[in-house]
């Protein structure tokens, strides 16, 4: 079983290091180049999507119940209630559901027979490894600021990692948005930085505010107020 719980804010799950990492990656002056900006922030969501995968793939087939017993009772929790509400199968109830059906079929699903299956691609022999899921042709990643993402994140602990990798996840799409969102950056900006804009929407260009958000993260992974 695999539980994360994140709070309102992506950096105060992530570890310091990974911040640190991520900021010094993503969150940079851009100088006029969104696009480049936004492209950076889509080729980390893709490495960290694939650090997930290789996360559950890792995950061992044998549960150790002692262990999940403990860590259960420590939550307050049963873990033979959360086994038997597990073990309740929606589609029991499915009135849609026929009787014989083919097992490996879901309800709603066409027959193996009615899809055409010449036009579908194999698969890749081998899927690409972790520093390999970041493009290198022209990449806009640096090769020694992924190896430092991959120490700050995929080498911690098997119970906290993916938390970390959930929230680094969280994170570049926060900045993401905000990049893409002028009205956001404004207000990210307002509430979370104290800055005082007056008539900004009509007179500073969006660049100039992502610059400005990223001058006051520069060497500090957090959120820093100009009053502080």
């Amino acid at each position: 079983m695999v539980h994360t719980v994140s709070s309102a804010d992506p950096l105060e799950d992530l570890p310091l290091a990974a911040s640190s990492v991520l900021t010094r990656a993503l969150l940079t002056p851009v100088h006029g180049d969104l696009g480049g900006a936004l492209e950076r922030c889509e080729a980390v969501r893709e490495l960290l999507d694939r650090w997930q995968d290789a996360f559950f793939a890792a995950l061992p087939l044998d549960v150790d119940l002692e262990e999940e017993a403990r860590w259960a009772a420590e939550a307050g929790l049963s873990l033979e209630d959360i086994e038997a509400a597990w073990e309740d199968d929606p589609w029991e109830e499915d009135d849609d559901w026929e009787e014989g059906a083919d097992a490996e079929q879901t309800p709603g699903q066409l027959g193996l027979e009615q899809i055409d299956l010449s036009e579908l691609s194999p698969l890749e022999d081998e899927p690409p490894g972790l520093l390999e899921a970041a493009p290198r042709d022209g990449a806009p990643l640096d090769d020694d600021l992924v190896a430092e993402l991959e120490v700050a994140v995929v080498l911690l602990p098997l119970r906290v990692r993916l938390e970390a990798l959930v929230a680094a996840a969280a994170l570049v799409d926060d900045w993401a948005d905000l990049l893409a969102d002028h009205e956001k950056c404004l207000g990210h900006l307002v509430l979370r930085h104290g800055v005082v804009f007056h008539d900004a929407r009509q007179t500073t260009p969006h660049e100039a505010v992502a610059d400005q958000h990223a001058i006051l993260h520069a060497g500090i992974p957090g959120h820093f107020s100009p009053g502080s």
